[in-house]
């Protein structure tokens, strides 16, 4: 929950993310548990207060790809400016770079040694940073 409201709040304090955003938060892990849609800070403040974490088996990555492409197909996004995958790093990437910014989200020194793919970026957050 501390990992969502922090880059929650950071989202909020960017010029593009405005009273109107389209913010899906999917949990995965071979495959997709769950897409919950996020449009205000409502529906945000409701998904904080009664999150559940769900999966916790193997790790692939590629299903989230497969879900977002999916999405854009049917027109649930337009303009997709990226991708934050929150993860330990354990799986299955995928081959292809997408057409989107990504970032691989890692929380603590543990990460220091998972290499992501070369079109990602990594982003290592300390414990202390989400307190």
């Amino acid at each position: 929950q501390s990992f969502l409201q922090k880059t929650y709040t950071i989202l909020k304090q960017e010029e593009t993310f405005d009273r109107r955003f389209n913010l899906h938060i999917i949990q995965c892990d071979a495959k997709i548990q769950e897409d919950s849609v996020i449009r205000s800070q409502e529906d945000f403040d409701r998904y904080i207060a009664s999150m559940q974490i769900k999966g916790l088996g193997g790790t692939d990555f590629r299903p989230v790809f497969e879900y977002v492409e999916k999405l854009r197909r049917d027109r649930q996004f337009y303009n997709l400016k990226g991708l934050l995958y929150f993860t330990d790093g354990y799986g299955t990437f995928p081959a292809k770079q997408p057409d989107y910014l990504t970032a691989f989200v890692f929380v603590d020194d543990e990460a220091k040694d998972i290499s992501v793919p070369p079109w990602a970026v990594k982003v290592i957050l300390e414990t202390e940073e989400l307190r």
